[in-house]
């Protein structure tokens, strides 16, 4: 039964040694010595799209902002206090950002709304803004946090969006991940199949288990009498 609990419990920890090593190697690849991850989409819309702070201030660190509008068009992007850019936007149709996805480093879109937008740019509430007739990078550091990023286009459709966040500290959690699930994966090796060691035999370890002469002080055998002696020499016998 032992070795059953054993042996299960060994393939259990291989199993999830395995599986954090598979991991934390697939993180550090994707994300470099750097620490860089980048998310990406390719909205195709001439709609205002919204990055609300749930995905442009969920980490600590710096994101930036790329917005690629179609040729010949110009793209202007925002950031405001959310409650600031949900009234100026309203209920007209528009794209959000919800999340991203870490398996295909995209960002997750949906379109909600109906009507258009009113001119964005004309409202006076933006903490910072630019625009341009090719990709417009803003860096949205997390001091002022929450933020609302709006983008919108003139021209032409928005081409594409990328999001880039660097943290060296991602790095090193993978290659640790990675090294910690080799440990569980060797440690739940030597428990599956280690075999359980045998009693070592008493009587070839411990002579006076083979001789019960020597075991008696009495000099008695193991059935209660005496232990033979040997005859005594004849010239000693004369003497």
């Amino acid at each position: 039964m032992f070795t059953l609990v054993k042996r299960l419990l060994g393939a259990l920890l291989a199993l999830a040694g395995l599986a954090l090593t598979v991991v934390g190697a697939w993180f550090a690849v994707q994300l470099g010595s750097s620490g860089t991850a980048e998310f990406s989409a390719r909205p195709g819309t001439d709609e205002p799209v919204l990055v609300p702070p749930g995905v442009l201030n969920r980490v600590d660190a710096d994101v930036v902002v790329r917005a690629t509008p179609a040729d010949g068009a110009t793209v202007w992007m925002a950031l405001a206090n959310p409650s600031d850019a949900a009234a100026v936007v309203g209920d007209t149709r528009h794209v959000e950002v919800t999340g991203v996805d870490v398996r295909e480093w995209t960002l997750l879109t949906r379109t909600t709304g109906a009507g258009e937008a009113p001119e964005l740019g004309a409202a006076d509430l933006w903490r910072q803004q630019d625009d341009d007739e090719g990709p417009v990078t803003l860096t949205v550091q997390q001091d002022e946090a929450p933020e609302t990023l709006v983008i919108a286009t003139d021209g032409g459709a928005l081409e594409s969006l990328t999001l880039t966040v660097t943290d060296k500290t991602w790095f090193v959690e993978a290659v640790v991940a990675a090294l910690v699930g080799l440990f569980l994966f060797f440690a739940g090796v030597v428990l599956l199949f280690s075999r359980r060691s045998r009693p070592s035999d008493p009587a070839a370890s411990d002579p006076a288990a083979s001789d019960p002469a020597a075991s008696d002080p009495a000099g008695r055998s193991a059935a209660g009498q005496p232990a033979p002696t040997h005859p005594r020499d004849p010239e000693e016998v004369a003497r």
